[in-house]
């Protein structure tokens, strides 16, 4: 895959897939957490210090389902781009008044264009070639920064770039790359990972995948709970947990106990790499929280490069630990968790092609 870093981007006209899919107030449409706008600014300014002739930048919020949603238009986060990036954003709300723009060819070349929500074109979810073709005529580049929705055949996705002269990866996607191919495929040794969360169906092909080239991979959540219901027949370098707590509970197997908590101290001591997806318990209550408390104390004692991911596990680390301990912190949800697996992500293919 091609890097924005590799390419001329003076003079030209460049579309920007970006991960602006931020938490709103349901009362007041205000954004809750500006980290992911605030990330993207990094190619933004990229971008900008290379004079291009026109950047438009697309992006989505939640799931429409193909309508127009007011309440999750991209017109909210105007306000907080135009106080991030200091520019003017121009929001783009038809696909006519972008067609009439690009043909009039006058741009203002220090102002963000924005399309309104992707989502809210039934097109982008069916991944349409027609869609695709009509928001990238006139456009050279296209430069994929959303790593995050890479897993999902989509339009914007897997479409766009192939009408285009150049289609690159931004800063963004290029970091979370790098990182996580570094942890998949070439971890330093002894590399022990930690699996835990609620879904089974997308962390099992993570813990087999990571199993033949970890040396331990420790299960815990509701994960656990459901390989050991299941009687799963997992690779012998998989470690479940022997116990759980609170003691007076432990049938409801609300988090690991201390044994399994030593077991796993045993298994991170002298690790080199140690990744982590998914909290081990329901850290939110007090009593079904010792079991992540403690890993967070381990691992942030550890000397190893640590890499983190999911939502819950940042929040955890927030609530129990320091998250400026960990080397990284990936921000892809549901598209780390493929491409850990080892599945090819769609983003990833288009880009190659």
């Amino acid at each position: 895959m091609k890097s924005i870093k590799d390419i001329n981007l003076r003079n030209r006209k460049i579309i920007l897939r970006a991960g602006w899919n931020v938490p709103l107030d349901e009362k007041t449409g205000e954004v809750l957490d500006d980290s992911r706008l605030v990330a993207s600014a990094k190619t933004i300014e990229y971008i900008f210090k290379k004079k291009p002739k026109m950047l438009l930048v697309i992006s989505h919020l939640g799931r429409p389902g193909g309508k127009i949603v007011p309440e999750l238009s991209l017109e909210h986060l105007i306000n907080p781009l135009e106080k991030i990036l200091k520019r003017r954003i121009i929001l783009i709300d038809k696909l006519e008044r972008l067609q009439a723009i690009m043909q009039a060819g006058i741009f203002d070349k220090e102002a963000v264009y924005v399309l309104e929500n992707i989502r809210f074109w039934s097109g982008e979810k069916e991944n349409s070639e027609e869609l695709a073709k009509i928001i990238t005529n006139g456009f050279g580049v296209y430069v994929n920064d959303a790593f995050s929705v890479s897993h999902r055949a989509h339009c914007s996705i897997a479409q766009m770039p192939k009408f285009v002269t150049d289609a690159v990866m931004g800063l963004l996607f290029e970091e979370e790359f790098e990182h996580l191919s570094m942890v998949r495929d070439k971890p330093k040794q002894p590399a022990v990972a930690i699996i835990g969360g609620s879904k089974i169906a997308t962390k099992l092909p993570v813990i087999e995948n990571l199993a033949k080239k970890y040396e331990k991979v420790l299960v815990g959540g509701k994960v656990a709970n459901e390989a050991l219901d299941e009687k799963l027949k997992l690779p012998k370098n998989v470690i479940l947990p022997v116990d759980f707590s609170p003691a007076e509970k432990e049938n409801e197997r609300l988090d690991i106990g201390p044994l399994t908590v030593v077991s796993f101290r045993e298994a991170l001591q002298g690790a080199k790499t140690i990744v982590w997806n998914g909290p081990l318990g329901k850290f939110e209550d007090p009593e079904a929280s010792n079991g992540t408390r403690s890993i967070v104390k381990i691992i942030e004692e550890s000397s190893a490069f640590k890499l983190i991911g999911g939502g819950e596990t940042l929040e955890a680390i927030k609530k129990f630990g320091h998250p400026n301990r960990y080397n990284y912190i990936s921000k892809s949800g549901g598209a780390m968790l493929e491409f850990m697996s080892g599945k090819k992500l769609p983003g990833i293919e288009a880009l190659d092609n």
